[in-house]
């Protein structure tokens, strides 16, 4: 059995500092926007739309919340739960969403958060729970009775 002495500690600890705390490899993409978000929150008031998805195999849920204004969204907010991928997901698309009309929104596809991410195939479900997300958001602005 090996255990941590405090020479070897101090490496491992030097060795996360190093890389940003990024001890188990994530694309650098999924890591800035995990690390730091800056659009965590949640909006309230009249005129806000929100919508989920999530993906239950991997315990992961996304809540995307937008507000318009002069026909583009003004505002955005998310809470995610579950990986670091999941949450890049939500900071990603939130800064994606800023200024863009619902008729863009459609372009907002897994395959484009994947790229934009670098997300890896074993994590594809988050970009899938994104495009969800945003869909569900696109048919809340279809059917404004639906908006909450």
């Amino acid at each position: 059995m090996r255990s941590l002495s405090p020479e070897s500690k101090d490496s491992a600890s030097s060795a996360i500092a190093g890389n940003g705390g990024n001890a188990f490899g994530y694309a650098e993409p999924i890591w800035q926007r995990f690390s730091a978000p800056t659009h965590v929150g949640e909006l309230n008031g009249e005129g806000v739309l929100t919508a989920e998805a999530g993906s239950p195999a991997a315990k992961s849920l996304l809540r995307l919340q937008v507000k318009l204004g002069e026909g583009a969204v003004a505002e955005v907010a998310f809470r995610a739960y579950g990986c670091p991928t999941a949450i890049a997901v939500g900071e990603w698309l939130a800064a994606s969403l800023i200024g863009q009309k619902p008729a863009d929104w459609a372009q907002l596809t897994a395959s484009k958060i994947r790229q934009a991410l670098e997300i890896p195939d074993d994590r594809a479900h988050c970009a899938l729970m994104g495009e969800d997300a945003v869909q569900a958001l696109a048919a809340l602005f279809s059917k404004p009775d639906l908006a909450s």
